[in-house]
């Protein structure tokens, strides 16, 4: 009875010792201890602001920003223009895009191109198949065909059968049968599974419906509509459903283009569009742009962007380390504070 109580004693005594372990550890962390917080690295801070719209408890400040370009710096690609959804990016000089109204995507400005700033995709349709149970005479040559692709087609009737109302006249269906795989037992037409092909022949030759056929389904989730059951059928059984149209789009890389115009000089439909710039060196205009960062990221190579103002900071008794803010900036600017 002693032994079982000192047992339990210990037990006991185990139990509350991890508990205030653990409630230890769960105290310091509420204090800081445990995380000592999130900090911005100011270097990869944008200033966009991304921060503070997630940020439920207040804890992030920041100043507003200007953005300019150094126009030492700048190699006026343009690279920075089309990502500026305000369009407050002013780059001298031309700008060459297509109209993809007028464009036939004929390549001509693709080759014309001398460095390769002109690409043409294509955008094609895509296409569905189904299969006609009225039409499959159960042949097999679109399972055949899609057993290395998603093997999706498979029989729901595997054999050709003579039913009760066959009228006996079995020279009409034996003859349209071009593998004797059809004979007269008991009076009545008799078909030969192992000789059959399962052609059809006879559906047609029979004046009483009396030959029920094969026929197959497709599995629509497993079909890759690669299009092998389309081309293989003979008896125009398999339907083909497309949506969308087969398009092609001509798209010209700003960061590659270097307005010699010779895309304009052979271009014959008037798709080749120039604009102009009134301006006399590259700039933002501080009224339209948002800070959003994105100029900063499509000018890596330059970086010729300058932003103007503090970078973002964080309250550290107001964070409650929710990590919104980390999952939400694009720069990884913000990061731990180490212990």
């Amino acid at each position: 009875m002693k032994t079982n109580t000192r047992r339990k004693f210990i037990q006991q005594s185990l139990l509350l010792v991890g508990t205030a372990a653990l409630g230890a550890r769960f105290l310091s962390s509420c204090d800081g201890s445990f995380y000592k917080g999130l900090r911005v690295v100011t270097s990869d801070c944008t200033s966009c602001g991304d921060c503070l719209d997630v940020c439920a408890y207040n804890a992030i400040s920041l100043e507003e920003a200007s953005y300019s370009i150094d126009t030492f710096l700048c190699t006026e690609c343009k690279a920075c223009v089309p990502v500026c959804s305000v369009e407050a990016i002013s780059i001298p000089g031309v700008t060459y895009s297509i109209s993809s109204g007028n464009c036939t995507a004929c390549e001509k400005c693709e080759d014309a191109c001398p460095e390769n700033a002109i690409t043409i995709d294509v955008s094609t349709s895509e296409s569905s198949y189904s299969i006609s149970s009225s039409g499959c005479v159960g042949c097999g040559d679109c399972v055949t065909a899609c057993i290395n692709e998603g093997n999706a087609i498979s029989y729901v009737r595997s054999v050709y059968s003579v039913g009760n109302n066959c009228h006996g006249c079995v020279q009409r269906c034996s003859s349209a049968c071009s593998y004797g795989a059809i004979s007269k037992v008991n009076g009545k037409s008799s078909i030969n599974t192992s000789k059959c092909t399962k052609c059809g022949k006879c559906l047609s030759a029979c004046p009483h419906n009396a030959i029920s056929k094969a026929y197959v389904t497709i599995n629509s989730s497993t079909c890759t509509n690669c299009g092998s059951c389309y081309s293989a059928c003979t008896h125009n059984a398999v339907n083909k459903s497309t949506t969308g149209s087969t398009s092609r789009i001509t798209t010209i890389d700003q960061t590659h283009c270097t307005q010699c115009g010779d895309c304009y000089a052979v271009c014959q439909e008037d798709a080749i569009i120039v604009s102009s710039s009134d301006v006399s060196e590259p700039t933002i205009d501080e009224e339209l742009c948002t800070s959003c960062g994105d100029c900063i990221t499509a000018c890596s190579s330059a970086n010729a962007i300058i932003v103007d103002g503090s970078p973002a900071s964080i309250d550290q008794e107001n964070c409650m380390l929710c990590e919104k803010c980390i999952t939400t900036c694009t720069y990884d600017a913000i990061v731990y504070i180490p212990e």
